[in-house]
């Protein structure tokens, strides 16, 4: 029998066992890959140049390494750094490759990068201690329902808290509860351990009804949370991982209502693409009695409704007459014409009222859900690709003019340049104040960065239509900021916003001269990694406060480096539009 008091004595204390971490599940075999040359990109993902890390200074990379936070970052940015250390590169020349290895591991793992963090830490022969890279992987697979296969394939010695968690939710779903006991009582003594682990291994243990709710933040905590059958609360998903997250949102097993969360939050953050979250909402309107509790859900209820069929009006006619009849006699038949009521109009309803379409219904409902998510510029990305199909199919007329500029900027949101542009030719410009044509012209602006082929004619209407409307100091900004971004595109910057430019008076923060000549002589030199290093640690997640002229030098470099999506992700990113 456990000894309750015992284990909670153990959580109060909160000792610490410190040990080195040592090879916890069988090596992959790639130790002798070598960890700059191997590839850590997801299939279909380009490369960054080889020449990354090897034409620079090691002692000057490792310094820009450890100065970058990747939590001071905006995800375009952190989507670059990301693509930057997962690409394969020659060596660094020195004998600083260790410690630029692991500030490379340090950077993946605060990116989120976990798969890729372990791989790359399986490939090196010391990696540091605080990178377990049999815990990442074991992790992974608790969080996709491998528990028995873990559990098999543990080293029974490991060290460490992760490992001293894991033994006692081995211990618990094996039913061996005299070492379920002792694992417990040790994995509450593991520096950091939390009361929330010992306290559901204990209900568990003890067969009690009162438990902790669910937590999802790694795969240890789902596999502990499944094992209790622990019901989820608001702060669940919370701390989830967006990656895990999207295990969730696939999990059939699981309440549609906790997936349908979970799937908001991978969405978010890229994680899980818009066909499966979409199929998860078109499986809740379709539950018997469900009732919208929110816009997104009004939304795709009114988008699921179809117009009722017309029924064309019934004239009476006389019955036909039964039986045989006397051919001699149809000539001389009078049929009596049908009598019809007339019906007068409905006095109390003026003539000239609108009767609102079902499709105006549609259009309002998914601009109200749009709007209510544009405040957080993830959500409204998420909610831009879940709607992608319907922004396709409402038909761009009189109906929907009204919502034509927000889904315009949905659209580009999702990255369908050719839909935004449909959705601009269906605005009516006629009605629009000029604060709204404003932002009209600045949404088309900024699509033909991302469109094939911008016209130079399309161009300098944009801009002259900027340039009429932009009354307002931040408007004026806004637009001389596009005009910069046209420049590092290559695009055709017309005269008309080139004499702007001219005479701009950005207040805007400016790259040190001498750190902005660094950059583009570390460009020119194919020092691609320390040119896009050097760049994060002066943009820092606010890229939107540079100047035009480094905006441009920004975009240029980018783009030489291979990373001209990256570089449309920042513009767009900082552009105000979501």
């Amino acid at each position: 029998m456990f000894s309750k008091a015992r284990l909670l004595t153990a959580v109060a204390l909160g000792l610490t066992l410190a040990g080195p971490v040592s090879a916890q599940i069988e090596s992959s075999g790639l130790g002798d890959l070598n960890p700059w040359g191997a590839s850590l990109l997801d299939r279909g993902e380009d490369a960054l140049p080889d020449g990354l890390w090897s034409s620079s200074s090691s002692e000057y990379l490792l310094a820009l390494m450890e100065r970058i936070d990747p939590q001071t970052l905006s995800p375009a940015e952190r989507d670059l750094l990301s693509r930057a250390l997962r690409s394969p590169s020659a060596a660094p020349e020195g004998d600083l490759g260790p410690a630029m290895q692991a500030e490379r591991l340090r950077l993946l793992m605060a990116l989120g990068e976990r798969d890729a963090a372990a791989t790359l830490a399986d490939q090196l022969n010391e990696a540091p201690e605080e990178i377990d890279a049999a815990a990442i992987l074991a992790d992974a697979r608790l969080a996709r329902g491998g528990t028995d296969v873990v559990c098999r394939q543990m080293n029974p010695g490991a060290d460490g808290r992760f490992w001293s968690e894991l033994r006692a939710v081995c211990a618990l779903a094996a039913g061996e509860m005299g070492t379920a006991e002792l694992s417990i009582e040790i994995a509450a003594q593991e520096e950091g351990a939390e009361p929330w682990f010992a306290n559901t291994a204990i209900a568990v243990l003890g067969g009690m009804p009162e438990r902790p709710a669910a937590r999802y933040g790694s795969g240890l905590e789902i596999a502990l949370s499944d094992l209790a059958e622990l019901e989820p609360d608001a702060e669940s998903l919370s701390a989830a991982r967006p990656d895990l997250a999207a295990l969730i949102a696939m999990d059939e097993t699981r309440p549609l209502g906790l997936r349908i969360a979970a799937a908001g939050l991978a969405a978010r953050n890229g994680e899980l693409g818009a066909d499966r979250h979409r199929a998860l909402y078109e499986t809740l309107i379709a539950t018997d009695g469900f009732e919208p509790e929110n816009a997104i859900e009004t939304a795709f209820v009114m988008l699921a409704m179809e117009p009722e069929p017309v029924v064309p009006d019934l004239v009476e006619t006389p019955a036909a007459p039964q039986g045989p009849r006397d051919l001699r006699s149809v000539n001389e038949e009078v049929i009596e014409p049908v009598e019809t009521e007339e019906v007068d109009a409905d006095p109390l309803e003026p003539e000239d009222v609108h009767q609102i379409t079902l499709v105006e219904e549609q259009a309002m409902a998914l601009a109200e859900a749009l709007r209510q998510t544009s405040a957080d510029a993830g959500a409204f990305k998420a909610t831009s690709r879940l709607f992608e199909a319907d922004l396709e199919t409402l038909p761009a007329n009189e109906d929907t003019s009204d919502q034509a500029i927000i889904f315009a900027r949905a659209a580009l949101a999702a990255g369908n340049d050719a839909l935004a542009l449909n959705w601009l030719e269906a605005a009516d410009t006629a009605s629009l104040s000029d604060a709204e044509r404003f932002e009209a012209a600045y949404v088309m602006g900024h699509t033909l960065i991302i469109a094939d082929g911008a016209e130079a004619a399309d161009l300098r209407d944009v801009a002259m239509r900027l340039l009429e409307t932009s009354i307002e100091p931040s408007q004026q900004a806004a637009t001389w900021r596009l005009f910069s971004a046209w420049a590092g595109f290559d695009l055709t910057v017309p005269a008309e916003a080139r004499a702007a430019l001219a005479q701009s008076e950005l207040d805007n923060r400016r790259i040190g001269p001498g750190t902005l000549a660094a950059i583009k002589a570390a460009a020119q030199a194919d020092a691609s990694g320390e040119a896009l290093l050097t760049l994060l640690t002066q943009t820092d997640g606010q890229a939107e406060t540079l100047s035009g002229a480094d905006l441009t030098t920004l975009i240029q470099v980018l783009r030489d480096m291979n990373a001209g999506a990256e570089a449309q992700s920042i513009v767009l990113d900082t552009a105000g539009l979501w």
